[in-house]
């Protein structure tokens, strides 16, 4: 519905020169953004109170009740369209097709953070994961769900809201509740064998053992070759170490 409303908005826009069209997309869009985005929100705070009351705590008495996450910040969203509007005169189509994606992104943030928020301020203690969709997902997505259900405590508080901040457009992975990690059990999700591919990457920045072509090729785009946490840094190497695993794999380079 999000996705309908902006091409209509769109359309609507056509009818103004470029700097009104911005103008009104700044204006816009992030209250497109906040209205879906707190239906997001709802929503994902809904499902985390029906699984909460199915898979939970047994303590009847333990009652709770979900806090919605804030939409995406207005000032980002803009910061992110100006940075874009050049597109407006050179080349509008792929501004459209950049905004419907970056908005899919902006709204889903809503229902995502509304998870993280929750999983952290509960006091029964689930965990969350990052879930991919689909059979395979990107190399950078890979890194951040093959840690599995392990996002839960204050001490990892910092680490959930970046892991669940970066997610880029066009992306499809969820964040799911568990109230028992070890037992979740999530059909097309395997956390080990994406385990292995990332600490194959990882143990590759640990030992130096990254092919000298490769390591070249990361310093070029700026990527570091010595700090095995680096998710693009991860990513780079399982694109080449594991290309048929992952959507954006790089064969024989």
């Amino acid at each position: 519905m999000a996705i309908r409303e902006m091409r209509s908005l769109w359309t609507t826009a056509q009818d103004l020169n470029a700097e009104w069209q911005l103008d009104l997309l700044l204006d816009a869009v992030p209250r497109l953004v906040a209205k879906y985005g707190d239906v997001a929100a709802a929503a994902a705070a809904e499902w985390y109170e029906r699984q909460r009351a199915e898979y939970g705590p047994s303590d009847s008495e333990e009652s709770y009740r979900a806090i919605t996450a804030d939409s995406f910040r207005d000032e980002a969203i803009r910061a992110a369209m100006q940075s874009q509007s050049s597109l407006l005169s050179s080349d509008p189509q792929q501004l459209a097709s950049w905004l419907e994606q970056a908005i899919t992104r902006w709204v889903h943030y809503s229902g995502r953070q509304t998870i993280a928020n929750n999983v952290i301020r509960d006091p029964s203690k689930p965990h969350w994961a990052r879930v991919p969709r689909g059979a395979k997902t990107c190399a950078f997505c890979l890194v951040l769900c093959s840690q599995g259900f392990v996002y839960r405590s204050e001490d990892t508080a910092t680490f959930a809201h970046g892991s669940i901040d970066k997610y880029h457009n066009d992306c499809d992975c969820e964040a799911i509740a568990s109230w028992d990690a070890d037992e979740s059990i999530i059909k097309g999700y395997d956390p080990d064998r994406l385990y292995d591919q990332y600490a194959e990457a990882r143990d590759m920045i640990a030992s130096g053992n990254i092919p000298e072509e490769w390591r070249e090729q990361m310093k070029a785009a700026g990527i570091k070759t010595d700090s095995m946490y680096d998710p693009h840094a991860l990513a780079f190497l399982i694109r080449r170490t594991c290309p048929g695993s992952v959507r954006d794999g790089v064969k024989g380079d």
